[in-house]
């Protein structure tokens, strides 16, 4: 993100950066395939037209980096781009306040220096919840640790 101008009422400039390091590359093109691979199921036959697009001829990995670049796009849930933390890649603090910008704070779900692996809904209420504590100068929640459940059989049953 970078701003347009010095109005605070004008639209910041947002650039994805899609399809920028080799590892983006591979595991999007490692999701069209699996997609292929799923549909291409005994269980989808009654259900299953053409492929649509990329298209059945699209094999090759500049093939599929092409129809990604053209056709990709966030639909719900952009997160990660003013990442929290303390290190050289952080935009924010632990309380959101904007590094090197006075009584700017930051919280939303652009805070998170990683993504989740699940709808960005409740992390980014919890987030909000806490960092609005901090804003009004509440202590937090002691902290209760919680197991983990973990499938005993995740490494075989999922990819």
């Amino acid at each position: 993100m970078k701003l347009k101008s010095s109005d605070p009422r004008e639209y910041p400039r947002v650039l994805f950066n899609y399809m920028q390091t080799e590892q983006d590359q591979k595991e999007m093109r490692a999701g069209i395939r699996l997609t292929r691979e799923i549909f291409a199921q005994k269980a989808f036959d009654p259900y299953r037209g053409a492929e649509l697009a990329p298209g059945p001829a699209s094999t090759s990995d500049a093939d599929i980096d092409a129809f990604i670049r053209q056709k990709a796009e966030s639909a719900y849930h952009p997160s990660c781009s003013c990442r929290m933390g303390t290190d050289e890649m952080a935009v924010v603090d632990g309380a959101g306040r904007v590094y090197g910008v006075e009584a700017l704070r930051v919280v939303d779900a652009s805070i998170m220096p990683d993504v989740v692996s699940g709808n960005l809904n409740v992390p980014t209420i919890m987030m909000a919840e806490k960092l609005a504590d901090a804003i009004r100068g509440r202590s937090p929640l002691p902290a209760v640790e919680v197991p983990v459940w973990f499938n005993p059989n995740y490494q075989t049953q999922q990819r």
